[in-house]
């Protein structure tokens, strides 16, 4: 019986967290291969990636707690038990990419990483999780992310990039899958950057100029399958009906430039009207 097509997500970040956390079942989906022996397990509103080793599975944020029960039946669907996570990473300090972390941490014992400079954002600034009084279990990072040394678990390496400006530590991750390098950028989004976040969290203007930095920094790495921390970012679902033997829908170099040089402009613009 085919099911009954996904309701439209809300444009409001604020109004997709409150669907995400109150009726989880409306961004559903099944889990699919975006690369060799990498996987997506996150819903239609935010991503999360399972990522196969010879020693056990890395995933990469976690949505959001009162939704974890559909990381955990994906992560099943695919055929690996949650159980054998082994490491948990994560983006930025968001509760729609962390808030599942205990839920996760707890029952896999999987180490748990995140920038160091987001860990101490997360502890001054606590009402910047944004987790909007939804459920939240509080956890301690087992190590903190080096860009000299890459993130490795047997035999898959994650070099990890502080790409700040969406937050102080949002980190970005490539890794190879079958030959091809995968690309996520740990967040793109502009909505803590305008006048009126900025004016309202005292925050500095200066996190634009390390977003534009950031993204200038990245703009160049040779991504080839480019994974969207929001699907939507990236146009993820739309390709999902095209997965096919010998056939990669995700594999196009041309959209890591085009999602960073989208976002330079936008930052620019946003730059040029608090000038």
């Amino acid at each position: 019986m085919p099911r009954t097509p996904l309701p439209p997500l809300p444009s409001d970040p604020f109004e997709g967290l409150q669907q995400g956390c109150e009726r989880p079942w409306e961004v559903a989906v099944d889990p699919f291969e975006v690369a060799p022996r990498t996987y997506y397990v996150g819903n239609n509103w935010v991503g999360a990636y399972l990522i196969e080793t010879s020693e056990g599975l890395i995933l990469i944020d976690t949505t959001m707690q009162p939704q974890v029960y559909l990381v955990f039946e994906s992560i099943r669907k695919l055929g690996f038990d949650p159980a054998d996570l082994r490491l948990i990473l994560i983006s930025h300090m968001h509760y729609d990419h962390l808030g599942g972390v205990r839920a996760l941490h707890e029952a896999s014992d999987a180490k748990v990483m995140i920038s160091r400079e987001d860990w101490a954002f997360m502890q001054a600034r606590p009402d910047m999780i944004f987790d909007e009084g939804y459920p939240f279990g509080t956890f301690i990072p087992d190590a903190f992310y080096d860009e000299i040394t890459p993130v490795t678990l047997g035999d898959r390496s994650i070099r990890t990039v502080l790409t700040p400006g969406h937050t102080p530590g949002t980190t970005s991750f490539f890794f190879d899958a079958g030959g091809h390098l995968c690309g996520l950028h740990g967040g793109v989004g502009l909505n803590t950057l305008g006048d009126d976040f900025l004016a309202k969290s005292g925050l500095p203007r200066s996190s634009r100029d390390d977003y534009l930095a950031a993204m200038l920094k990245v703009r160049q790495i040779p991504v080839e399958i480019t994974l969207g921390s929001h699907p939507t970012q990236v146009g993820m679902m739309e390709k999902v009906g095209d997965i096919r033997p010998g056939h990669n829908p995700f594999l196009d170099p041309a959209i890591w430039p085009r999602l960073i040089d989208g976002r330079i402009a936008q930052v620019r613009a946003l730059m040029g009207q608090a000038a």
